[in-house]
């Protein structure tokens, strides 16, 4: 049991991390994609806690068990609001809209899940309820990888994302299936006097869990990704009001970030294929101009300049 409480504890905190880090994506950026993926999220920790109390509390699991054979509202909202949101999501992937007979099938998905449970209980009758959505999250994968295979525009990241997504959903959803089949006809009871599920279906737990690290490798490698972006410009603003503190012509520039790079005369030479002698002499004339006679002076000189606050407010602003 305590192996069961971690785990839900540790899947909890998975899809809260990943929400948290969906919200400020969305605040920053504004784009529809987060807000969707952050509802998405939201219901996978509503149905995450729902599954976790019915696990550790008998008189809810009890309750709830009686309740989602004859009137699983609970249930039904979570699935038909995950359905909507992952299509709304793969949609905004493929930069497509989202059509009227998509629409349809969430609609009929809603429909189907609230006249099943009219039927005389029986495994039959959970086993036709969960039906629709693992073939809606098949009828994704394949909608998905089917319009990615004709689509040349895609930028390496959204095609890498798009293609696990999609590859994941066909696979998931037969898992999910074939698990919930099993289940369902050999270890669920629903006899009149008892009715005993497993409401866990450790495939679809599997399944979140995939799409809440893709999430986290995306919102991780853009955060560095931005944060190189903001550092080279930075140390680009830098370099050029050294440059112009000194007054170094665009040759002496080119050499000066060489040798910050501890680049030899001779490899300063064939990178921008000039003789020896010629970088030998525009390196005299910087030494020159910072009045030092070592290598490593130049990069101490240009250490000093940016900790001694001559580097302007134009590097302030690029920071922000």
């Amino acid at each position: 049991m305590i192996a069961v409480f971690l785990y839900n504890i540790l899947l909890i905190v998975l899809y809260a991390l990943a929400m948290a880090l969906s919200i400020n994506f969305f605040l920053r950026r504004k784009q529809t994609l987060f807000l969707l993926v952050t509802i998405y999220l939201l219901f996978f920790i509503f149905d995450n806690a729902i599954i976790y109390m019915t696990e550790f509390i008998n008189s809810f699991a009890s309750s709830y068990n009686e309740t989602f054979m004859s009137i699983p509202v609970a249930k039904t909202i979570i699935y038909v609001v995950n359905a909507y949101c992952s299509l709304l999501i793969i949609n905004n992937l493929l930069k497509r809209k989202t059509s009227f007979l998509q629409y349809s099938f969430v609609v009929l998905l809603t429909i189907w899940m609230s006249l099943v449970p009219l039927m005389a209980n029986s495994a039959t009758k959970v086993w036709l309820y969960y039906l629709p959505n693992q073939l809606f999250l098949m009828y994704l994968g394949l909608y998905g990888w089917h319009h990615l295979k004709k689509t040349t525009d895609f930028s390496p990241a959204r095609y890498f994302y798009t293609k696990w997504i999609s590859l994941s959903s066909m696979l998931f959803g037969l898992l999910i299936l074939l698990e919930d089949s099993y289940v369902i006809y050999r270890v669920d009871q629903y006899t009149f006097l008892n009715v005993k599920i497993n409401n866990r279906n450790i495939c679809e737990d599997i399944f979140s869990m995939l799409v809440c690290f893709l999430l986290l490798h995306y919102f991780f490698k853009t955060e560095e990704q931005v944060i190189e972006e903001v550092v080279e410009e930075k140390e680009d603003v830098q370099f050029q009001q050294f440059c112009r503190h000194y007054g170094f012509t665009q040759r002496e520039q080119e050499i000066c970030i060489l040798l910050l790079e501890h680049k030899s005369n001779q490899q300063i030479a064939d990178e921008i294929f000039l003789s020896l002698g010629t970088v030998k002499t525009h390196i005299h004339n910087i030494f020159i101009k910072l009045n030092v006679k070592k290598r490593n002076q130049v990069i101490e000189a240009y250490e000093a300049f940016n900790k001694s606050g001559k580097i302007g407010t134009e590097i302030s602003s690029t920071a922000v």
